[in-house]
């Protein structure tokens, strides 16, 4: 699992939900302009892996790491010499995701259904008393909207996203006038506002964010600030305070249990919010709100949300080094993956020097860029297979005891098809280069370049960090990589020709590959070339 990049999804999403809560519990917003802030933080969530590709990441290195000092040198050199068991791996993490979401938004669903069975099977409110109600509530307030009672009810509540519907009590008509007037007021206001349509699109980003608690937080405010705000709204077409508070008492009296409507319908005396809001009305807030506060508000909100995006703490020696941040990464790869619409096949077979299949070694691919990793066995003809690999580079790990292990990088194009023949040593074997076979190869032969043509062409340089693991252990030594340039300059395939290391190979691996050349010419035209590249890792005595 990649706990990289879900630990940072989740760091940054907490500090965008914190200070969405925090501005709205110092601000002294009006309850309306409240919701509206929590709305669109919740909004800016959604967005918030399309702002991180979005935006250019900015690492601050607050602190540096007090290591043992070592040194990486690299350099180029000329050289005179290059039944199945199937790998197709569930992507665990994302399956437990998406069962996540579907749990989480089941309760609208469910909620949506009761709602609109109750609202088929209930009536209009019988008698001119609904009238009467409905043209004392000011134009501006008085959207069209159908208004029903149903037995099957304890409370008022608003329904619907595109046929709006009030539903009340059965009791609603033993209502003085007065209450009546009170709870159409508050329930249009929800109608007004588009309350439940905002309501289910916050379920919906809590549901995609379900793993993250402070988006129910903020999911809760959302919803009793709109209970605020439709208070808000009641009390300014001229109802007193305190005969409005004792309206909601009288309502909340024959408060039952509606939890299946709860989460896609909005009732007017939820038990939770009740003492809140008599307190709102009774003793509301004084003052107003300039514009120009309300403006410095919302570009808060939106700075941090960038800034939750973009910036990335850590050691100042790390700085750079990497290619950006493991959720930016692997955001990235995931899109590049989706475009081509199509995975690609990897497969292969693994034998010793003599030629004979070598059963049952342990094969892995791993993108360093989405951290996916696919894992299986070969079988008893030496071969394998990966079906459903995502576009990418990616590094190729055999291992098998009392044999050398293999570790390659090569970059797999979507919709192609590659076929590895791998030769396995004994231990301490010399390793051998191995053929590739590809539906998208070249017709045009790689030719072999010295290490300063190399570096003169070099554009992009990543320099490869020491292990902690190796340094712990006092681990040094060169690594040699012999590498492929495509025509276009980007590093297609990367053998490990020796190593003393995994780690110091893995590293070596992983920033080699984000190298890039300047096209090299031959009578003009570009042409794939092979270099190899050595790493010396040394620790200070």
């Amino acid at each position: 699992m990649n706990w990289p990049f879900w630990s940072e999804l989740f760091l940054r999403s907490a500090v965008l939900l914190a200070a969405a809560e925090t501005l709205r519990r110092l601000s002294r917003l009006p309850a309306a302009l409240r919701h509206t802030l929590l709305l669109w933080s919740l909004i800016l969530l959604a967005l918030l892996p399309v702002l991180s590709v979005l935006f250019p990441e900015v690492h601050i290195p607050l602190w540096t790491v007090q290591t043992r000092r070592e040194q990486v040198t690299l350099r180029e050199v000329s050289s005179t010499v290059i039944p199945t068991s199937h790998g197709h791996a569930t992507s665990w993490p994302l399956v437990i995701w998406l069962t996540g979401v579907l749990l989480g938004f089941a309760p609208v669903l469910v909620g949506a259904t009761s709602a609109w069975k109750v609202a088929r099977r209930a009536l209009p409110l019988a008698g001119s008393a609904i009238q009467n109600a409905l043209e004392g509530i000011p134009l501006s307030l008085s959207p069209d909207v159908e208004v029903l009672v149903s037995d099957e009810l304890s409370l008022p509540l608003t329904c619907g996203l595109w046929r709006r519907r009030i539903l009340l009590p059965a009791t609603a008509k033993d209502w003085t006038p007065s209450r009546l007037y009170a709870v159409l007021l508050h329930e249009i206001a929800h109608v007004r506002r588009r309350d439940v349509a905002a309501q289910v699109a916050a379920h919906l980003v809590a549901a995609m964010w379900w793993f993250q608690p402070l988006v129910w937080m903020v999911r809760r405010s959302l919803r009793a600030e709109s209970e605020l705000a439709c208070d808000a709204e009641a009390l300014r077409s001229g109802f007193r305070p305190s005969h409005y508070a004792a309206e909601l008492l009288g309502v909340a009296k024959g408060i039952g249990s509606n939890h299946m409507l709860s989460s896609s319908a909005i009732s007017m005396a939820r038990p939770s919010d009740l003492e809140h809001r008599l307190r709102a009305i009774l003793k509301p807030a004084v003052g107003s709100l300039s514009r120009s506060k309300t403006y410095a508000l919302a570009l808060t909100l939106g700075t941090v949300a960038i800034a939750a995006s973009a910036i990335t703490l850590g050691p100042k020696e790390t700085s750079g080094e990497l290619g950006g941040s493991t959720m930016k990464r692997t955001i990235m790869s995931g899109l590049l993956t989706s475009v081509g619409l199509s995975a690609a096949t990897l497969t292969g077979i693994i034998h010793d020097p003599s030629g004979v299949p070598i059963a049952d070694a342990k094969v892995l691919v791993y993108n360093p860029d989405s951290h996916a990793k696919q894992e299986t066995v070969t079988g008893s003809d030496g071969k394998f297979s990966f079906d459903g690999t995502g576009a990418g580079q990616y590094i190729l790990r055999v291992e098998k005891p009392g044999f050398t292990s293999i570790l390659r990088g090569f970059d797999l194009k979507a919709e192609s098809k590659m076929d590895r023949n791998l030769t396995m040593t004994t231990d301490g074997g010399q390793s051998v280069a191995d053929e590739v076979k590809s539906t998208d190869d070249s017709s045009q032969r790689s030719i072999r370049i010295g290490g300063q043509v190399a570096q003169a062409n070099l554009s992009k340089k990543v320099q490869p960090v020491y292990p902690a693991a190796a340094k712990a252990a006092g681990t040094q030594g060169v690594v040699e990589i012999e590498t492929t340039i495509s025509k276009d300059g980007v590093p297609v395939e990367l053998r490990v020709v020796s190593s003393p290391n995994r780690d110091l190979s893995e590293a070596s691996l992983e920033a080699v590959r984000q190298w890039r050349y300047r096209p090299t010419l031959l009578n003009g035209e570009p042409v794939e070339v092979v270099t190899d590249v050595i790493v010396n890792y040394t620790l200070a005595p």
